[in-house]
């Protein structure tokens, strides 16, 4: 933005400077055009003076001499023609009486002054205004008819070439060029001065937004620079976001305070259910005994979700670097008996060695946990997780279960969102959301995509760690093989064993 007024402010002093500069170098090389015509034609006039005498009698001598001084002095080309265009006299060297004025004039500067000689003889100056512009003409032709009893008896043809006149007139333009400069540069370093100060303030707030969206909600932006009007904005915005973030604190105080309050009761109550259990009831009785403990079970999972979800999403838990393929292969190895006892297969893709990344303390644990629980949930029978290195390294859970609909897709990660052909599974809709904010919180992020297998690709797109020493959770290939053949042997190990 700073450029584009910069460019603007400069556009419109270029557009005044031109409009005063080329009216006074048009005006400049007309004065000067005209004062240099004059001088000629006045020289030329006062030669046809002389010529009028020699034209009558037919003596060229003296007037040869008048223009050959005139030459030797001014470096001015001069020749005399009679009336039918014949040379009488002419500066050059050599006699070239009778010739046709043209043909000595070509000889001696180049020029054809045809046009102009047949003016002259007709009784008309010419040349009186040319212009001499710094591109030409390279000579300047003056004629004037020599008189006699009012009848044209000849003419006088000055040839006076220009270059001294043009190099002036460059040089003129070349000091108009400067001195638009100097002023030019000035304002282009106000401009540059007065963008800045003016835009200081739009910069600070595009900063503090940026800021603002990736979760930092302490960011200000000073109030002590730019224009009066931006810094009330500045002071508004800045009231505007702490509301915003106070707003936020007190619902997520509100979610993480009620949870935690119910969640005390809560397992109150379901003990005391449990204990009644114990009493004799009748067979309606104990069916409606298990129902309501199955409630109670599921609403505190339900509070469990939401205070996860509360801190998941207060954005200032510290980044831990963790091995992505030591992890995923603990996290394997925990869910291998439960997906045995659901009949599916658990399946580990992963490169040889550690791969570092970025996460919130235990949130890949965490997020791994909701992704493989969800794709047994929901009828997988073969599920991979599989972790691909990169620039991003990212740990997919893949599987082949019945999937979601391309406009379902955005939807799965909003809360408490069930697909509906899933509504008698058991869960609260909170997985997916809890997954997407634990690994935003380490700059990452959740996509969803269908996979090759037919059912749904989880994919975490993490932040890339710095290089640490191997955790104690890193298994190799071999290693992670044989410590699965001994989770799928034992069945009672449960996914929270590790």
């Amino acid at each position: 933005m700073r450029r584009r007024l910069v460019l603007g402010y400069a556009s419109l002093l270029a557009a005044v400077l031109l409009a005063l500069a080329v009216p006074l170098a048009i005006t400049d090389v007309g004065h000067d055009s005209h004062r240099v015509t004059a001088d000629r034609l006045a020289d030329a006039i006062a030669l046809a003076a002389v010529a009028e005498p020699a034209l009558r009698s037919g003596e060229s001598a003296a007037l040869r001499a008048a223009l050959v001084r005139y030459e030797d002095l001014y470096g001015i080309h001069a020749l005399v023609a009679d009336a039918d265009g014949r040379t009488v006299a002419h500066s050059g060297s050599g006699a070239d009486a009778d010739a046709d004025a043209r043909r000595t004039a070509r000889a001696a500067t180049g020029v054809d002054i045809g046009p102009v000689l047949r003016r002259a003889l007709a009784g008309a100056q010419e040349g009186s205004d040319t212009r001499i512009w710094p591109w030409g003409p390279r000579w300047l032709v003056i004629a004037v008819p020599v008189s006699s009893g009012g009848q044209a008896i000849g003419a006088v043809v000055t040839m006076s070439p220009t270059d001294r006149q043009r190099a002036e007139t460059v040089r003129g333009w070349l000091l108009l060029t400067a001195a638009g400069t100097v002023p030019m540069a000035v304002c282009l370093l106000a401009a540059t001065l007065l963008a800045r100060w003016t835009l200081r303030p739009v910069r600070e707030l595009d900063r503090v937004a940026q800021e603002l969206a990736a979760g930092r909600y302490t960011a200000g932006a000073p109030a002590d620079a730019g224009p009066p009007e931006l810094r009330r904005l500045v002071v508004v915005f800045n009231d505007m976001a702490d509301r915003v973030t106070e707003v936020l604190a007190r619902q997520r105080a509100f979610v993480a305070q009620a949870s935690h309050q119910l969640r005390n009761p809560l397992t109150a109550l379901l003990l005391r259910m449990e204990s009644l259990g114990v009493e004799p009831l009748t067979e309606e009785g104990r069916a409606e005994h298990r129902l309501a403990v199955e409630e109670i079970d599921r609403l505190r999972q339900m509070l469990e979700g939401l205070l996860a979800l509360a801190r998941a999403e207060r954005g200032n838990d510290p980044t831990v670097t963790v091995d992505a393929v030591g992890v995923a292969a603990a996290r394997v190895r925990a869910w291998a008996p439960v997906a045995t006892g659901r009949g599916a297969r658990l399946r580990l893709d992963a490169p040889a060695g550690p791969l570092p990344v970025l996460t919130v303390t235990t949130g890949l644990d965490q997020c791994l946990d909701a992704l493989i629980d969800n794709a047994l949930k929901f009828g997988a029978h073969t599920v991979t997780v599989r972790v691909v290195a990169g620039e991003r390294p990212t740990v997919h859970v893949l599987d082949d279960g019945p999937g979601l609909p391309p406009d379902r897709l955005a939807r799965a990660t909003e809360r408490f969102w069930r697909a509906p052909g899933s509504q008698n599974v058991a869960g609260h809709g909170l997985g997916l959301s809890i997954v997407a904010a634990l690994t935003a919180a380490a700059g990452g992020r959740l996509e969803l995509d269908h996979a090759d297998t037919g059912g749904l690709d989880a994919a975490l797109h993490l932040a890339a760690g710095a290089p640490a020493e191997p955790a104690a959770t890193v298994c190799s290939p071999g290693s992670t093989e044989r410590l699965l053949d001994a989770a799928v042997g034992d069945p009672s190990r449960s996914p929270h064993a590790d």
